[in-house]
């Protein structure tokens, strides 16, 4: 079986590897993590603190996005002019990067997707992390 196709639709300033996010975890850098992955999938394994927005439903939800990140900046106390980072992961890194390519033109331009996605964070960041 071939694997799936590794999608390149983004710059490389427009995203981020799982290593680089962990440490804005570790840093607790004001952010939110969107998961695109279908329902079903969010319930088997996801990252803490993860909103699941599944591709499908990105368009209608936007306003869900736009509110977590002032709660975000709200809760942290982000100094004024600098805001919460907006990143995007699902199972591989593809949906992520066409979900970054539809916030990028909605007007949420500081989105990242985390390359290679939740395998990437398996693989690189935690081990333990269950794949499936």
């Amino acid at each position: 079986m071939q694997p799936p196709l590794k999608l390149n639709l983004l710059p490389r300033e427009s995203r981020i590897s799982s290593k680089e996010y962990s440490e804005v975890i570790l840093k607790k850098e004001p952010h939110v993590l969107v998961d695109v992955r279908p329902a079903h999938h969010f319930k088997i394994v996801s990252l803490p603190k993860s909103l699941n927005i599944p591709l499908s439903t990105l368009e209608a939800r936007l306003p869900e996005v736009s509110s977590a990140l002032k709660k975000e900046e709200e809760e942290s106390g982000a100094v004024s002019g600098s805001s919460a980072q907006l990143y995007v992961v699902c199972r591989r890194g593809n949906d992520s990067q066409r979900a970054v390519q539809y916030l990028h033109k909605m007007g949420f331009i500081s989105a990242k997707d985390i390359v290679g996605g939740l395998e990437s964070w398996a693989h690189n960041v935690d081990p333990k992390f269950p794949t499936y």
